[in-house]
């Protein structure tokens, strides 16, 4: 009996952290403003966001690498490392990267410890001043669990769309449009993650002065798999001072649709960040139901940019 119900409670596990964690963004940053990233200004992990952002960026090349701690009830063994990059060269393109290693605990079951591996490639191109596009290449592979199904190679891709547009009636501030459709192929056989999803965000860059800057994010997206619908609603905002030290804050509302029953996933957050010279480092902190990934959850990026 106690290996029934061991068993079952490491299919349930899985089930709810294929949705919860593989997909969560592992950026600090744009974690703290409540995983908002497709319309959002690029950083170096552009891949697990919007990839044709970074070619609206003024800095050439940046580089950087996160690890988040989740300490839910049923998820604090859980870890994620993570690393991103993007380089833009001749003026109109860009090259972006992204890795992601997620662990779990080790399963007493057959004592091994499971995780999923991902791995993004993306190109971008600027179409003009004001519009930018990017496709990506996606690797994901899980091993070490129980079943052999749950053990898979899949792949999937992303295509975005970026655009910045000056607005005449707030010197200075800008109105960035994003898009994004993702395909992708099941983390697992036995819970096939969502299939296509288109997502939409607006965020508005607003310059009070030289030293003050507020961006404002929202982001929503719908996905569809033969096994269930998922909607997010996502809001996040960065306040940025002498472009040294910045302030975030944000929600995500997440609520997938089965056959016959939903359940929603949510979480609030803060964070900070700071930057010396090239060097930044950011803190997220999350919170949310004690049974999701999300509660008391902690992010942390080092990053370098030129």
């Amino acid at each position: 009996m106690k290996k029934i119900l061991t068993l079952i409670s490491v299919l349930l596990s899985f089930s709810v952290s294929a949705q919860g964690l593989y997909d969560h963004t592992p950026d600090a940053r744009i974690a703290a403003m409540g995983g908002a990233s497709v319309a959002t200004r690029a950083d170096a992990f552009a891949t697990f966001g919007n990839a044709a952002a970074s070619l609206m960026e003024y800095k050439l090349v940046q580089v950087a690498g996160s690890y988040t701690n989740f300490t839910g009830d049923i998820y604090n063994q859980y870890r994620m490392w993570a690393g991103g990059a993007y380089a833009r060269f001749a003026q109109r393109h860009a090259i972006a990267i992204g890795l992601q290693f997620n662990a779990e605990p080790r399963n007493d079951y057959n004592d091994k410890r499971p995780g999923v591996q991902r791995f993004d490639l993306a190109y971008g191109y600027k179409l003009s001043e004001r519009v930018s596009l990017a496709a990506t290449a996606r690797y994901r592979r899980t091993y070490n669990y129980f079943f052999d199904d749950d053990n898979y190679n899949g792949g999937g891709a992303d295509l975005t769309v970026y655009s910045r547009l000056p607005m005449k009636f707030l010197e200075g501030s800008t109105l960035n449009i994003g898009g994004k459709l993702s395909f992708d192929a099941p983390i697992a056989p036995r819970y096939n993650c969502t299939g296509v999803t288109p997502a939409v965000g607006v965020s508005l860059s607003m310059p009070f002065s030289d030293a003050h800057l507020l961006d404002i994010s929202t982001e929503i997206k719908y996905g569809i798999s033969s096994r269930e619908d998922i909607f997010a609603a996502k809001l996040g905002a960065e306040y940025t001072l002498m472009r040294l030290f910045y302030l975030r804050a944000g929600g995500n509302v997440s609520k997938i649709f089965y056959a016959d029953t939903a359940s929603t996933i949510a979480y609030g957050s803060v964070g900070a960040g700071v930057r010396f010279f090239h060097l930044q480092f950011d803190v997220a902190y999350l919170v949310g139901k004690k049974n999701t990934p999300f509660h008391n959850a902690v992010q942390i990026n080092f990053g370098l940019d030129f």
